[in-house]
């Protein structure tokens, strides 16, 4: 026999000489180097990682195989580009074996930092079937973690992370909406990173999270596809602006202004003006537009509903049910008896006439049928009883004499000036009661008769209600 043997590799296990099945790694028999390797596993000797990563370019595949093994069986942040750099190797068992120990072992390291880096050096090699653990990782518990997989995914350009990306931004921004944090590292991370993949290859993923539960997650991706700038994506947007979220509605619709989209005269054409808030648009579209302007009317503010108003009167719709947007409707058209007749659900159209109509004769006219529906309010008119009276002197047959001798023996009654004091009273160009005039000339507006309205610096406008002229503007 001869004097020196093969390494004893049972009995440098047994003894756990980790020194001596490192030596062993590099000895000229592949089935002694590929039994160190495998004997090596247990051990933690660092100076273990060095040998087993050098070995991982064995020309025997074996070798190759159990010392990836190995590598996995230590894990922690060294044994990461080793086994990253083995999922290219040329022989598939290698590779498999690699696989399992990246995306198993790494991926769920205890060290942050090794699941960390397992992330970056997929990215960086552009590891094809990463993409299932990184999708994975996104979700880590470390932001950095979360962050390193964003970046990986976006390296490796499968377009199947988008809809796991859009999730992840959305979980951000709702987080931060509703409790003031979040990770803008992730949010930064993964926006770019959808900039990236959201170009055409990524419609598909993208038109997919159209139909999402989740609103934010729909969201993201109408922009997303908006960003896009191609009339490949025109459908996938004017289906969108059937969306039951405005917000949503909304970006679909800018989305397609921006790629040139012409609205066409059906639904989907009322749908896109009524997404822009263009209401006085919606007519174009025909009689398919009138659902849209009913539905959205309780939901906007007073301007809107203006506006909705008048394209249902262009549209020739009238109302079948006494409610509020009946209301407002006969309130435009200055149908006072009609809102009479509704009763309470008037008083919200005609508060609003009485506060902001543009003639002061419909706001008296307002104010006249909410003091018959038993609502009265102290704005805009100081006495409403005698502005009636005063405006019924106005209006009766007679020459202009006969009505201002009316007019001033009311007014004397109702002490608005005082003839015995050598006052007098100006009237407006339309001939209504405006201010009196003192003795010495000075003038003071008739409060009592006139419509008033006060600025947030306390400041007070009357107004003529015969007809609408501005009559004095005085420190409240």
């Amino acid at each position: 026999m001869p004097l020196f043997g093969p390494p004893n590799i049972s009995a440098m296990q047994s003894k756990r000489d980790a020194q001596g099945l490192i030596k062993a790694l590099t000895y000229k028999d592949a089935a002694i180097r590929q039994a160190a390797a495998e004997a090596l596993a247990p051990f933690k000797d660092p100076l273990a990682v060095d040998s087993l990563a050098v070995a991982l370019a064995d020309v025997n595949p074996g070798v190759r195989k159990a010392s990836v093994a190995a590598l996995a069986a230590r894990g922690g942040f060294r044994v990461v580009e080793p086994l990253v750099n083995a999922l290219q190797d040329h022989d598939p068992e290698v590779r498999a074996a690699a696989a399992s120990a990246v995306y198993r072992r790494l991926m769920a390291d205890p060290d942050q930092d090794a699941r960390q880096a397992t992330a970056t050096a997929l990215g960086r090699v552009r590891a094809a079937d990463a993409v299932e653990p990184l999708i994975k990782a996104v979700m880590d518990s470390d932001e950095g973690v979360r962050v390193a997989a964003i970046k990986a995914l976006q390296s490796i350009g499968d377009s199947q992370a988008v809809m796991p990306l859009i999730i992840v931004l959305a979980h951000e921004q709702v987080r931060q909406k509703s409790t003031g944090r979040s990770s803008l590292a992730v949010e930064r991370a993964a926006s770019t990173a959808l900039d990236t993949l959201a170009e055409t290859g990524a419609i598909e993923p993208l038109q997919a999270a159209l139909s999402h539960d989740d609103i934010a997650v729909r969201e993201i991706a109408v922009r997303r596809l908006a960003r896009i700038g191609s009339p490949i994506v025109s459908g996938s947007l004017a289906a969108a602006l059937d969306d039951k979220d405005p917000v949503i509605r909304r970006a679909a619709a800018r989305g397609l202004a921006e790629i040139g989209w012409q609205p066409p005269a059906d639904e989907s054409g009322a749908r896109y003006w009524a997404a822009l808030r263009e209401w006085r648009r919606v007519p174009e579209c025909g009689p398919a537009g009138v659902p849209l302007l009913i539905s959205s009317f309780a939901s906007v503010d007073a301007l809107e509903r203006a506006d909705i108003i008048d394209a249902l009167l262009r549209l020739g719709w009238e109302p079948l049910e006494p409610d509020a947007l009946a209301a407002h409707y006969y309130a435009s058209q200055s149908r006072w008896d009609k809102c009479r007749e509704i009763g309470e659900p008037s008083v919200e159209a005609l508060d609003a006439v009485l506060r902001n109509g543009p003639k002061w004769r419909d706001r008296v006219a307002a104010a006249t049928t909410m003091a018959m529906l038993g609502q009265t309010r102290p704005y805009p008119f100081l006495r409403l009883d005698l502005v009636q009276r005063a405006l019924a002197v106005l209006d009766a047959e007679g020459d202009v004499e006969a009505k201002r001798n009316v007019m001033q023996t009311l007014l004397a009654d109702e002490h608005q000036f005082d003839a015995r004091n050598k006052e007098r009273v100006e009237y407006c160009k339309c001939g209504y009661p405006a201010a009196r005039v003192r003795k010495d000339g000075l003038r003071e507006p008739v409060a009592d008769l006139l419509g008033f309205e006060k600025s947030s610096s306390n400041v007070i406008t009357y107004y003529c209600p015969s007809c609408d002229t501005r009559r004095a503007t005085v420190a409240g």
